[in-house]
């Protein structure tokens, strides 16, 4: 069974006002379901630490899809500033253009990363056309996205024990925020009017994978830690999230299971 976000119509009635106002050369409105599931994460990170975790939530919303392919930028496969300090280079678009926006979901909510199933977001209104790509907010939860307080008043939170290869073990809690929305992740389709819904599948070990779990805290000592403000840990994770190779999105053919 899915997950669903709590839908707003009002907001429908803005998209219509907005992104669909150029349709007409052509292109055919139409309404596709954005969902949201999680790949897992296997095996060890980059610094030894193999993560089990207990929860990952995100607060989700607006997607916005545009007609811009994205296209990575030679300068930055080939350098990337965070690897001066022991991380690995993530991926950034170049010279990307977003162009018109094709489709949009302007639904908030609070996405359960490790649900069995995928949550929907939302539904899109779109128009038929070419995709390239799409824009993610992942903005601070608030009161009305998430009722429960699942993200304490964050972006993104994920909770869970990490184990060093050498036995050290690490409870943490970390909670992260973006700056901005995550902007040129890659989604290339001819739309037309097929049968289907968009999925936005979430890499945790692209989340996960710089983190250096010793720059939380004291290892063994079976308190549950949150990430210190200016550790690498949470500049890793901030890192990782902001990391558009972290989100692939497939388009899944047919209705709803």
């Amino acid at each position: 069974m899915k997950h669903h976000i709590p839908c707003h119509p009002a907001l429908g009635v803005a998209l219509a006002l907005t992104v669909l106002m150029g349709c007409g050369t052509g292109e055919e409105r139409r309404t596709f379901p954005v969902e949201v599931t999680a790949r897992p994460m296997t095996g060890a990170n980059e610094h030894g630490w193999t993560v089990t975790l207990e929860s990952a939530h995100a607060s989700m919303g607006p997607v916005r899809f545009f007609e811009g392919r994205v296209l990575l930028s030679r300068r930055w496969r080939d350098f990337d500033w965070y690897t001066l300090v022991g991380g690995t280079a993530s991926a950034h678009p170049g010279h990307y253009v977003p162009g018109d926006a094709l489709a949009e979901v302007l639904t908030t909510g609070t996405v359960d990363l490790m649900a069995p199933a995928p949550t929907v977001l939302g539904e899109a209104n779109a128009v038929t056309g070419d995709y390239g790509s799409l824009e993610l907010t992942l903005p601070v939860a608030t009161g009305t996205s998430d009722a429960q307080g699942l993200l304490n008043g964050h972006a993104v939170r994920v909770r869970g024990e990490a184990i060093h290869t050498d036995g050290r073990k690490v409870r943490f809690d970390g909670q992260a925020d973006l700056p901005k929305p995550i902007e040129g992740i890659r989604f290339e389709r001819e739309l037309g009017t097929e049968a289907g819904r968009a999925r936005i599948t979430v890499d945790l070990a692209k989340w996960l994978g710089r983190i250096d779990f010793s720059t939380v805290g004291s290892p063994d000592t079976d308190t549950v830690q949150t990430f210190p403000a200016a550790s690498q840990a949470q500049n890793a994770l901030v890192r990782g999230v902001e990391d558009t190779s972290a989100y692939v999105v497939t388009w899944v053919e047919g209705g709803a299971p």
